[in-house]
């Protein structure tokens, strides 16, 4: 019996509808240099990131439990991970003199401890690897009938990276709960953990039936990195006000998003134990 779906059209309307309001939001109504709202209330701000963040889970329900276009091989998705993995790994490498140099100096550089500038330049190296290797798998194939099971040990800097972003963003970065900006990178940096730790459910156990979670966190992380996070990369890049690590991480989480969009999309599909004889 075929089940009722929500259309993805609708997440990417969505995503493009949050992109035109937040580069409103920060071209009109937001202090450029503070992150203070300028215009309107900061509560309703967060009521709309928030409710990006959990209403994908409300459709979920409506999803495929085994995404039948994830069974073996998707090379949109592939290419989107590499893509990611490119830009994230590209972050950590140019954030290695930095740790180098905190490293060996570590009392020139005040509230940066060595081991956060390590930890800033290893991680997304080696989650950037490790996407890289798995979208090649995506667009090659992979799972139980090809045996090309993922390795789980490799697979834990992924999420590590993510949940690192995560501390980093909310503990190291000088930030308020009403600069907006912050706010919203600590919302979009969980929304791609959540995004992450579903996402190796698909390459480490391939057949499980986590569809619902995967179109959940699939949607929340599109919506809150691509749709509203890149933007706001965009927009400080151009303002000046971005190094290039930092830059090419907000891109890294932007292409996250349409990794997230993708698996979605797959998850909006047919269902493979629908289609099994």
């Amino acid at each position: 019996m075929t089940q009722r779906r929500l259309h993805p059209g609708v997440l990417v309307a969505a995503g493009l509808l949050l992109a035109a309001l937040h580069t409103a939001d920060l071209l009109l109504w937001t202090d450029s240099y503070t992150g203070f709202a300028v215009a309107g209330p900061a509560w309703a701000r967060f009521a709309l990131w928030l409710a990006a963040l959990g209403l994908p889970y409300l459709p979920a329900r409506w999803s495929a439990a085994q995404p039948a276009a994830l069974r073996d091989r998707n090379m949109p998705l592939g290419v989107a991970m590499m893509v990611t993995g490119l830009l994230l790994g590209g972050s950590g490498a140019l954030a290695l003199p930095t740790a180098r140099f905190v490293a060996r100096n570590p009392g020139l550089v005040q509230g940066y401890p060595p081991f956060a500038a390590v930890l800033d330049a290893a991680l997304p190296l080696l989650a950037g690897l490790w996407l890289l290797v798995y979208g090649v798998r995506a667009m090659l194939g992979y799972g139980v009938q090809r045996q090309r099971l993922g390795g789980p040990l490799m697979a834990v800097v992924v999420p590590l990276c993510f949940l690192w972003r995560l501390v980093w963003r909310f503990q190291f970065v000088p930030a308020a709960l009403y600069r907006l900006p912050c706010t919203l990178r600590v919302l979009s940096a969980v929304a791609a953990l959540l995004f992450a730790v579903v996402l190796l459910k698909v390459f480490l156990v391939p057949g499980l039936p986590c569809g619902h979670t995967l179109f959940a966190a699939g949607a929340g992380c599109f919506l809150l990195c691509t749709g509203l996070e890149l933007p706001q990369t965009i927009w400080e890049a151009l303002n000046g006000m971005l190094v290039l690590p930092d830059l090419l991480a907000g891109l890294a989480f932007g292409a996250l998003g349409v990794c997230g969009l993708l698996c979605a999309w797959a998850a909006c599909g047919a269902d493979a134990a629908d289609t099994e004889p």
